[in-house]
This record gives structure tokens, sequence and C-alpha cells, in this order.
């Protein structure tokens, strides 16, 4: 198993099943204490919000985030959890996502994961002129 290879990172994470999971990660990863609505997430990213609802629902079911929330406000303290689960894995993940050519490889795994008629999210599938995110 060769650790940069897309897909078994992506096997080796187990848990990211859209590009939209892949991006708020890395967010995380680079802001890893930070605090925000589910709105400003979803503006920061170019995902809608139903899309960043269901991406922190996999981080936070995969114990890679935890969060806390005030009465004060909508904004949610969204910590990126370092021990644990990662296995290694994360710096990997980063140098990979560092470059663009890596963050469409990984896209390009997670489509490979989802084959044509598994249930695959229709958000990670790749369209004409599709920007990079």
């Amino acid at each position: 198993m060769n650790p940069e290879d897309p897909g078994d990172l992506l096997d080796r994470i187990g848990v990211l099943r859209s590009r939209c999971d892949l991006d708020l990660l890395v967010f995380f990863a680079r802001h890893p204490n930070c605090m925000l609505d589910s709105e400003s997430l979803a503006a920061f990213l170019g995902y809608d919000l139903p899309d960043i609802a269901e991406s922190l629902d996999v981080l936070l079911t995969a114990g890679l985030l935890q969060q806390t929330q005030t009465s004060a406000h909508a904004a949610r303290l969204y910590v990126f959890v370092t021990g644990g689960p990662l296995g290694g894995w994360l710096p990997a993940l980063l140098r990979l996502a560092s470059t663009r050519p890596g963050r469409l490889a990984l896209r390009d795994a997670l489509v490979a994961r989802w084959p044509a008629g598994a249930g695959r999210p229709a958000e990670i599938e790749r369209r004409p002129g599709d920007q990079d995110r």
C-alpha cells in the first residue's frame, strides 16, 4: 500500500465519501479551532448548507471533529481532533491536498469508491468546467 496513493489514503481514513467531506476535513486540519456557524462554513467552502450539515455529521460521528455551542449565538466552536483515529494519515492527506493535481486525484478516488448506481452522492461527480474548490 502506497501512503501517497489517493485510493489507499482514502481507505486508511475510511469515512470520507464526498468532496465536501474532504474539503471540510482539510479546512479543519488547517484551522483546528474555529468558531463558525454552518452558513459561514458553506459560504467559505462553496457548498450548499445541506451538504455542509451532512459532512459535519460525518466528521463529528467519526470523532475527527468536536463541537460546542453557546446559547449566546448560533456559531459553534469546532475543534479538530488531532489524536486518536488519525492513524498517521493526516500529513499524507494534507500533503496530497495541498496541490491542485493532488486534490483532483483525491476527488477522482472518491468517485471511484462510489460506483455508478451505488447511491453515490451526486455532488461528488465531476462536472465539465468544475472549478477546484
